[in-house]
């Protein structure tokens, strides 16, 4: 168990939006979902994209992977002329890896104490 980062309290199982901590139940604005310190200071709780930033960056890299694999975005990059169909494989798999990554962020923005 973690502790409340207020109180001590080894009953800290509930994380703050806002500063991402642990804190208790006695020790956490409920309405608002921030801890009593976060109250106090009245700081902004994170952006969508600043707290899903490493599942964007993964999407990304994975998406360079595919690219690498298939070297097609980056001769269109350039300049030379590519075949439209042999895009289409690289679309494929880049709406595919995309799915997973939409359902987790829009999960995680709908339910905040992770």
């Amino acid at each position: 168990m973690e502790r409340c980062h207020i109180c001590g309290s080894q009953f800290g199982n509930i994380s703050c939006v806002y500063c991402d901590r642990n804190t208790c139940s006695s020790c956490l604005i409920e309405s608002e979902r921030k801890c009593k310190r976060c109250a106090i200071s009245k700081k902004q709780p994170k952006s969508f994209l600043r707290r899903n930033t490493p599942f964007i960056l993964g999407l990304i890299a994975m998406w360079f992977f595919v690219s690498g694999i298939y070297p097609f975005p980056y001769f269109y990059a350039v300049g030379m002329p590519v075949d439209a169909g042999i895009m289409q494989p690289i679309l494929i798999a880049t709406a595919i890896m995309m799915i997973p990554f939409v359902f987790i962020m829009f999960a995680w923005r709908k339910r905040q104490d992770y």
